[in-house]
């Protein structure tokens, strides 16, 4: 999966969000929370639930949110929901299953479906950045990572994210704002 499809994007109406490299993180809240995963995962292909201390980044739960990952038969749902992510995705979803977001956003549930499945199947973790349409406060520039969790040593049973916004007045899809003339 090296670039978010292109029809799922459009079909969640984010056209503007894209994987980007790991190494082209920038903010510095996403990278503490990447750094602090590298850190648990040691010499291992991705760190324990069990290994992840909230007390070490609690200043962090409003940009973090946490997926179960079932396998039999796959599904996955959010377990916890950041404060920050909430108010940017129109609410806390919680407890439900990922594709129920597509009845808040058509397509959104779907490409986030999309985006956590390649995270547990790969077993490694994915960035993504850009712009994405906030449900209800208009453009808003991103970056997140997306990091596998494995009890077992060998199946992702969880994937912890963490997401930092920009919402500003006028952001469109470029990323750009919508006031400024650039020649």
């Amino acid at each position: 999966m090296d670039d978010c499809n292109p029809k799922l994007n459009e079909a969640a109406h984010q056209e503007g969000a894209n994987l980007v490299r790991l190494k082209d993180l920038t903010d510095p809240i996403v990278l503490f929370m990447f750094d602090y995963w590298k850190e648990k995962r040691g010499s291992r292909l991705m760190p324990s639930p069990n290994d992840m201390n909230p007390v070490d980044f609690a200043r962090l739960m409003p940009h973090l949110q946490m997926v179960q990952v079932d396998w039999e038969p796959f599904d996955l749902s959010y377990r916890l929901l950041g404060e920050e992510i909430a108010g940017v995705h129109g609410g806390n979803y919680s407890g439900r299953a990922v594709l129920e977001l597509n009845a808040v956003s058509d397509g959104f549930g779907t490409m986030m479906f999309e985006l956590f499945r390649a995270v547990a199947t790969d077993r490694r973790p994915y960035a993504a950045g850009g712009t994405l349409a906030s449900l209800g406060r208009g453009y808003t520039g991103f970056q997140g990572v997306y990091m596998p969790l494995c009890a077992d040593g060998e199946k992702v049973n969880r994937i912890i994210c963490c997401s930092s916004y920009e919402v500003r007045e006028g952001l469109g899809l470029s990323g750009v704002s919508a006031t400024t003339n650039r020649e």
